[in-house]
């Protein structure tokens, strides 16, 4: 039985060891240096409309976003809404859309308002801090909006 401790093998094993340490150094540099993860903007958001279109006209409303990483889900719904539809919404969003820092975009239908089960919604904004300002389509009118996001004990209170 040949030795394993010969100088070719511990050669060997001594290269591929160092070449993946040396690989992992620049992956890891590499990560920190250029990869950032997306700002968080999960939440309930309030929105706040000269005049909304519509079937939303008259209706108070609050918009739920839920976040992973660049890709977004939410639903649209009144601040009337009891917890068991808002988690209910949560679990089948009716939204969907992603999030390119500052910008983002969400479209889908408004199945939790009554009276706009099949409308069609896109929303486009940009964030700055906690606040979105950006515009509504709902029905090819569009409309100017700002939301602002919600504290969390204003969002237990609803």
């Amino acid at each position: 039985m040949k030795s394993l401790f010969n100088a070719k093998w511990l050669t060997f094993y001594g290269t591929t060891i160092a070449f993946v340490i040396a690989l992992f150094s620049i992956v890891t540099n590499y990560g920190e240096a250029n990869l950032k993860a997306q700002p968080k903007i999960s939440g309930r958001y309030k929105i706040s409309a000269a005049e909304l279109p519509g079937c939303l006209k008259g209706k108070y409303l609050v918009l739920s976003i839920e976040q992973s990483g660049v890709y977004l889900n939410g639903s649209l719904l009144e601040i009337s809404h009891s917890t068991q539809e808002q988690t209910a919404s949560r679990k089948k969003p009716s939204l969907t859309g992603k999030f390119r820092q500052p910008n983002l975009e969400l479209s889908g239908t408004l199945r939790q308002i009554q009276g706009c089960e099949n409308s069609a919604i896109a929303i486009q904004s940009t964030i700055d801090q906690s606040t979105l300002k950006g515009n509504l389509n709902l029905d090819n009118t569009t409309i100017d909006f700002v939301a602002k996001l919600e504290e969390a004990s204003e969002a237990i209170k609803q």
